[in-house]
């Protein structure tokens, strides 16, 4: 589980450049109209784009683990 958190604490070190890579090679794969590769881009890039914001509105490193921690806590209850 800590490697879990670990991901969180550092969620835009990860989450942004998975998100500009995805982003770029959706385009690519959209002007050479690869319908199946566009759909798992696209789908990389919009789960950083809400791992992104989650992080942000958690209220950055110490308060999105903390966030992550009640929310396992609630799943498990």
């Amino acid at each position: 589980m800590s490697e879990i958190y670990f991901l969180a604490r550092y969620t835009p070190f990860w989450s942004i450049p998975g998100l500009l890579i995805a982003g770029e090679f959706a385009y690519l794969f959209w002007i050479r109209k690869k319908k199946r590769m566009i759909l798992v881009c696209s789908s990389i890039a919009l789960f950083c784009l809400v791992c992104t914001v989650a992080y942000y509105f958690a209220g950055g490193p110490e308060k999105s683990v903390k966030a992550l921690m009640n929310f396992v806590w609630y799943l498990t209850r």
